[in-house]
């Protein structure tokens, strides 16, 4: 009788877990058929196919801590507090220009799983608005980054962003969701740029030169490269700003996030990994592939093998206002028949006359 419970019991949680297994299968062949898609009009009937049975899976029970691993073209991206996770994806139209699509799946004050679809309705030479967007006018982006914090005790997640926008432009943004009551809210008053408060940060910049934007958890701060334009007379055209080698930074100030211009920033640890080049093969006259792992070097390090022989400048030493003291080289000894005196010498002959020696006579 025991056993007969048992599998009961065991029963149902089994045809659960092959219900979603088998689920997650047929979202991987709709997204198959969508990426093979070749024009505008199929990959949008088969992008409102794969939403409506992206829609159907959240629903099931289990479907919030099932992953989407298969789904390789998907991003999930999930908070620190399980709590939230953000499923959408991209579509690239014939012209180049992108739109999204998506769903917020997550857990209300109550444990009660809620799911919000994300409807892109912004055209992408539209710029992207300053005010406050819910679900259904958001205007599109892949996140690859969500960090929680809080404002006004009520906990925020600080979305790090990309949008392909065309072929000649892209944008970075840095964004604020807030969930409450099965509504999902964009934008927050968090970020001070000098002496405006911006509900959220967008950069646009040239498509041909990437740019990054990442979160600094040790200095908490979000830091990002500074653009500039590509020559003077592209001053105010942002489609064609680049990186130019000097970094901004975000820096979280008891409840806002302050903008501060020019600020250092330093490789961590956890950006080791690998780097693949091709090098051309001097037998077969053919490229080959090269995989070799990124070693980091702390710059403070001075014992570091392949290190630097000077004091780093680093966030930290900044911080502690301590100039570095350059040091200079021993000046050398003299020798005995440098110890003269340059008074001494002869205007005229240019020789040296000591204490002991016999000046010339004055005429």
């Amino acid at each position: 009788m025991r056993i007969l419970i048992g599998l009961l019991i065991w029963l149902p949680t089994s045809i659960l877990g092959q219900t979603l297994v088998e689920e997650v299968d047929s979202l991987k062949g709709t997204l198959t058929k969508l990426r093979a898609a070749k024009t505008d009009r199929s990959m949008n009937e088969l992008n409102l196919k794969f939403k409506r049975q992206m829609e159907a899976f959240l629903n099931k029970e289990g479907a919030f801590d099932t992953p989407l691993t298969p789904l390789t073209t998907v991003v999930d991206l999930k908070s620190s507090d399980n709590r939230v996770r953000i499923i959408h994806w991209n579509l690239e139209y014939t012209d180049f220009s992108y739109a999204y699509s998506g769903f917020i799946f997550y857990k209300d004050d109550e444990d009660q799983i809620r799911i919000i679809e994300l409807n892109d309705v912004t055209n992408p030479y539209t710029p992207i608005p300053e005010n406050v967007v819910d679900a259904k006018n958001w205007y599109g982006a892949l996140y690859y980054n969500i960090i929680n914090t809080e404002y006004q005790n009520e906990v925020k997640y600080v979305l790090l962003g990309w949008d392909g926008a065309t072929s000649s432009n892209n944008f970075k943004m840095i964004d604020v969701l807030s969930l409450s009551g099965g509504n999902a809210k964009f934008g927050c008053p968090l970020f001070l740029n000098k002496k405006k408060m911006l509900k959220r940060v967008v950069f646009e910049y040239a498509d041909k030169s990437p740019m990054s934007l990442k979160m600094d958890y040790k200095r908490k701060r979000i830091v990002f490269d500074h653009l500039s334009p590509e020559s003077a007379g592209l001053e105010g055209m942002t489609s064609y700003y680049v990186p130019d080698f000097s970094y901004d930074a975000y820096v979280w100030d008891d409840d806002k996030f302050v903008l501060h211009e020019d600020v250092i920033a330093v490789s961590d640890k956890a950006s080791v990994s690998q780097s693949t080049i091709y090098t051309l093969d001097p037998k077969t006259g053919k490229a080959r592939k090269k995989t070799y792992k990124i070693k980091w070097i702390s710059p403070s390090d001075g014992n570091e093998k392949d290190g630097f022989a000077h004091v780093a400048r680093t966030p930290e030493t900044t911080a502690q206002n301590t100039p570095i003291q350059e040091e200079l080289p021993p000046e050398p000894k003299k020798k005995w028949w440098d110890r003269r005196d340059p008074n001494n010498l002869s205007v005229t002959t240019g020789k040296y006359y000591g204490k002991n020696r016999r000046k010339p006579p004055t005429p």
